[in-house]
């Protein structure tokens, strides 16, 4: 991949990584929506059964054997029935769902009918946080085998199971306990299998993203080799250029000097046609290979290497910051213009500038290509972007600038200068001609 995609790649990561991101929150939140859901319904069922218990065991409300003394406190007995499944979901706390079974266990020796809240309150006890907890620990030690953990070695859960027994045996008068019993094994349950599919989920995610990672690894392993392929490739044609220009151009210039001067002294009017010749085939000669070691040094010019390697000559002072998002072919003269005023423009930061960062874009858009280079420190204000403004520049200490705007202008570009206490700023946009844009 050329180094010139490395921003636009390096973007579309970013965004690759933000939508995994978005992705695994919005699954977390959907699972725990599901278990949510999943309590409500054992409420609900809860909720029912008790209030028939309510009216069953009231004697005078169906007129069977009478346990409770009174049926005065049905209403108020419904309501807590509901209020305690309403508080332990919302609160989910240990000490919450403890304190509603000791409060209803007490209350239920001087109002018998409180005690149809116990198996709510014995459910929320036995599905809030803390139990949510006890078991994914569970779940990971035993995924883990681990001899040394286990739940009978926890004291909350301990806590929590005296408690259920103490609701039953508070509950067994009014035959409640077999609601009690039912809704503590609900709860254990739903957290259960909620936790053992939580953590299953977990592990799935953590592999796919695992091969998604191994995936976006071998990407750019694969990235880095073309990267590498293309830079010898580029090197090895600047070698060539090179070899050709000092090797093959020094011989044949040398041998068009020699020919020109043998033509000049010689007398014989029948070989000065040959000779002319041999000159004119040797001149074309040397043409075609200046043209082609041009070209090839123009092919090995590439405009995020070079940025690139500008960029680090003052990467040991400032926290440099490069950028260049370039895929389409540059025009050679527009290439050089581009590099020449980069490094001008880092010049002037190293020599003038007292900040801590630097920034270099190089941006591709549809009808221009825009360069900006620019640093964090503070000087007068200056603003620079008339054709006269660059004029008053020229022969005095603003010939760096001077040199930017004429290699912007040289291309039919612009150039945009500003200082102040924000910092200095090189704005250059550079039009791309029709052909160019097809």
């Amino acid at each position: 991949m050329n180094r010139d995609h490395q921003g636009v790649a390096r973007l579309r990561r970013t965004e690759s990584e933000y939508q995994r991101i978005g992705l695994y929150v919005t699954v977390h939140f959907m699972r725990y929506n599901e278990c949510m859901l999943y309590r409500l319904i054992d409420k609900l069922i809860l909720i029912g059964l008790s209030v028939a218990s309510l009216f069953l065991l009231i004697g005078s409300a169906v007129g069977g054997r009478s346990i409770f003394r009174t049926n005065e406190y049905t209403i108020a007995c419904i309501l807590l029935i509901v209020i305690v499944c309403l508080t332990t979901e919302v609160l989910r706390s240990q000490y919450v769902s403890m304190g509603l079974v000791i409060c209803v266990g007490v209350i239920s020796f001087f109002v018998p009918e409180t005690t149809t809240a116990l198996p709510a309150c014995v459910y929320g006890l036995l599905s809030d946080k803390k139990m949510e907890e006890l078991l994914r620990q569970y779940h990971e030690e035993k995924a883990a085998k681990n001899p040394d953990w286990s739940l009978a070695s926890q004291r909350a859960l301990w806590l929590k199971g005296i408690l259920a027994i103490g609701a039953c045996v508070v509950a067994v008068p009014t035959y409640l306990v077999i609601l009690v019993i039912p809704s503590a094994l609900l709860a254990v349950k739903t957290i259960y299998v909620h936790q053992r599919e939580s953590l299953l989920t977990d592990k799935f995610d953590d592999v796919r993203y695992d091969a998604q990672k191994s995936l976006r690894l071998k990407e750019e392993i694969s990235n880095n080799l073309d990267m590498q392929v293309r830079n010898a490739t580029l090197a090895e044609r600047n070698r060539i250029a090179r070899e050709i220009h000092d090797n093959v151009g020094h011989m044949l210039t040398r041998a068009v000097v020699q020919l020109q001067a043998i033509n000049v002294i010689n007398q014989d009017e029948k070989t000065k046609p040959l000779l002319e010749s041999v000159t004119g085939t040797v001149n074309e000669a040397m043409t075609n290979i200046r043209r082609s070691v041009h070209e090839l040094h123009d092919d090995s010019i590439d405009l995020s290497i070079g940025i690139h390697e500008i960029a680090s000559a003052i990467k040991d002072r400032f926290d440099v910051t490069v950028s260049t998002s370039i895929e389409s072919p540059i025009p050679t003269n527009v290439k050089t213009a581009i590099l020449g005023i980069v490094k001008e423009g880092v010049t002037n930061i190293a020599k003038h500038s007292n900040g801590k960062k630097a920034k270099i874009e190089v941006v591709e858009n549809v009808t221009f290509w825009r360069i900006l280079v620019s640093d964090d420190g503070k000087c007068k204000h200056l603003e620079l972007s008339r054709p006269a403004d660059f004029a008053t520049l020229e022969g005095e200490h603003g010939i760096g600038l001077y040199n930017i705007n004429s290699r912007a202008v040289s291309c039919g570009g612009r150039t945009s200068i500003q200082g102040g206490d924000d910092g200095f700023h090189i704005t250059v946009t550079i039009p791309r001609k029709t052909e160019e844009r097809k």
